[in-house]
């Protein structure tokens, strides 16, 4: 009994456990580096270091992904496995960066788009930890899981901040990245048709907690009240109602979409609303900054000028009446347009050419066995092409998370078609 405790407190060798590891990386892929991805979607959604400046010297998301990154080549060094990148969208998302990367040397101001290349840099890295990692259903739900619950950290921080009234223009928002209100909308509103996808796939009392949980991202994107984020919420519960398969669903659906527009009617707060948006003074604003994100193509149409410079050159390219003589005005609020402005052709193309593919794979993916998700993802999606129509969100961290996890939803299906189970434990 002794030798035999002995024996089970004995450390394995190096030896044994890279090989042990390297059995582990074969069946289910990297874990440590799965471990750490999920650790950083925490961190991007808590904003700790925001909420806690001490911490930000340390820049926790930086280390904890470049971590991720380190034990992926580690991990699959050991399994003598190589990296996966699938065709296009990983080779498309690689090229947009490059454009990037080569519109900074002529960029407006090369410096700011030398950073903002290198924010897209970060997102290419966890693009490859998400491929490389999410390689089960079981760690699908798990990563779609961590997302919706950290979505809980800017959606009570919303409302948190709407009660103390603590807010922008009257309007609430949170800290870091959801500082704005059209974006802390759009962050929230991606989440729910994933919750929803959650819920099918959960026992009763995992549902009820999903089913508060989208309560709490409805309340507040209210309380921001974003007109393209409610748009993009109308368009998400619209789509998601419709792919239902049961009629009753699908009319539930129907009937929450009608309730909470005329709550929303009812209750709107914010001084402009949805009627007479021809003399609306923010409407004009985003259309001035469509003019100029073209006028800013048209001055440079190979490369834009520069990521993220939109922002500096508005002054010069807006038309007359969008102007309110500040040094620095707006951001193109237009996803498409922004992106058009700012890297040109050769940088449209690229980004246009991966939304679309990941759209077309996330639909057809809706025909194998891990087709809820497939459809959440698509129905994300399409929430982030809707509230990119006013807003500025091609830099932004949640399209590109998406399109990760349908390139890895489909090396899932393509890989493991016959013997795939949903695991929900």
């Amino acid at each position: 009994m002794g030798r035999s405790l002995q024996h089970e407190l004995t450390l394995p060798s190096p030896r044994r456990w890279i090989r042990e590891t390297a059995t582990a990386v074969e069946t289910e892929g990297p874990k440590f580096a799965f471990k750490l991805l999920i650790l950083f979607l925490l961190i991007l959604y808590s904003n700790v270091a925001i909420a806690y400046p001490e911490l930000d010297s340390v820049r926790p998301a930086l280390v904890v992904a470049v971590a991720a990154i380190s034990m992926l080549v580690l991990e699959l060094g050991q399994a003598r496995q190589t990296f996966r990148l699938m065709w296009p969208q990983g080779f498309l998302l690689i090229a947009f960066v490059g454009v990037c990367f080569l519109s900074s040397f002529t960029a407006f101001w090369p410096g700011y788009a030398f950073g903002k290349t290198m924010d897209l840099a970060k997102i290419v890295l966890i693009y490859i930890v998400i491929e490389n990692t999410v390689t089960t259903p079981r760690r699908l739900r798990t990563v779609l899981m961590t997302m919706v619950i950290g979505g809980m950290f800017p959606a009570v921080g919303t409302i948190s901040h709407y009660a103390q009234h603590i807010l922008r223009d009257g309007r609430a928002t949170w800290i870091g990245v959801w500082n704005n209100p059209n974006e802390d909308a759009y962050g929230l509103l991606i989440l729910i048709p994933i919750a929803g996808a959650l819920a099918m796939k959960s026992n009763w009392p995992v549902r009820i907690g999903l089913a508060a949980i989208v309560g709490t991202f409805l309340l507040a994107i209210f309380f921001t009240y974003s007109r393209g984020g409610f748009l993009g919420l109308v368009a998400v519960l619209g789509l998601a109602g419709w792919k239902q398969k049961s009629p009753m669903v699908r009319t539930m659906m129907i009937l929450g979409l009608a309730a909470m527009l005329l709550f929303g009617a009812m209750y709107w707060q914010r001084s402009q609303g949805f009627n007479d948006i021809s003399h609306d003074a923010t409407v004009n604003e985003r259309i001035g900054t469509f003019i100029a994100g073209l006028r800013m193509f048209q001055a440079s149409p190979l490369v834009g000028i520069g990521p993220g410079c939109s922002m500096f050159a508005y002054p010069i390219y807006a038309p007359e009446y969008a102007r309110c003589g500040c040094a620095t005005q707006l951001v193109v609020h237009n996803s498409f347009i922004q992106v058009l402005g700012e890297t040109g052709i050769l940088g449209f193309l690229p980004f246009m050419m991966l939304l679309g593919f990941s759209l077309f794979h996330a639909w057809k993916l809706q025909r194998g066995t891990l087709n809820i998700y497939a459809s959440a993802l698509e129905v994300a999606l399409w929430g982030f092409i809707v509230c990119s129509l006013s807003g500025g969100f091609s830099y932004s961290w949640w399209p590109y998370i998406l399109i990760a996890l349908t390139i890895a939803t489909k090396h899932m299906s393509a890989s493991h078609a016959p013997e795939l189970t949903d695991a929900t434990s």
